[in-house]
């Protein structure tokens, strides 16, 4: 099974998920009054088998890593899954299978890294689609987790004029 890279939205550009122990989880002192909470299982819930919506609370800053999986069964060859993670209305990532499976259950899976600075309550959906397949019915899985703070507020790449 092949995992999409990880994709960053709303502040930041591709930060290395990597970190010291000695990274703080909470953000840093510019963001007074905001908090990196845990997103707890019960903030998402399965609206479809083929839609899960997660819940971020006001007042939160801070890096996250949203993992989403999406199970589906294959009667024969030829099947295919695709997830799409999208935070506040910013698609995060796409992922599609490129190898089709023969037969049998199958968990496709995509990670999105995000960093957050919200007053307001923010809506993550997992949308997961199949082809040849029937989709678990417990609907995609979302995991959302804290990671440290870096203190990079943003990277990007670009090829200077040459």
């Amino acid at each position: 099974m092949r995992r999409m890279p990880a994709a960053t939205v709303v502040l930041m550009s591709v930060v290395a998920a990597s970190s010291t122990p000695a990274q703080s989880v909470a953000p840093p002192r510019a963001f007074a009054g905001y908090a990196q909470p845990a997103i707890a299982p019960s903030a998402c819930k399965m609206i479809s088998i083929a839609q899960t919506q997660c819940e971020i609370p006001p007042m939160t800053a801070g890096r996250y890593l949203i993992e989403a999986a999406g199970t589906s069964s294959a009667p024969a060859a030829g099947a295919n899954q695709a997830l799409e993670i999208d935070v506040a209305g910013r698609r995060c990532g796409v992922g599609r299978d490129s190898v089709a499976w023969k037969s049998g259950p199958r968990t496709f899976r995509l990670d999105c890294e995000v960093t957050l600075l919200t007053d307001t309550p923010l809506t993550v959906k997992v949308i997961y689609a199949d082809a040849a397949a029937t989709k678990d019915p417990k609907g995609p899985a979302v995991t959302i987790r804290p990671l440290p703070w870096t203190g990079v507020l943003s990277a990007q790449p670009f090829a200077p004029g040459q």
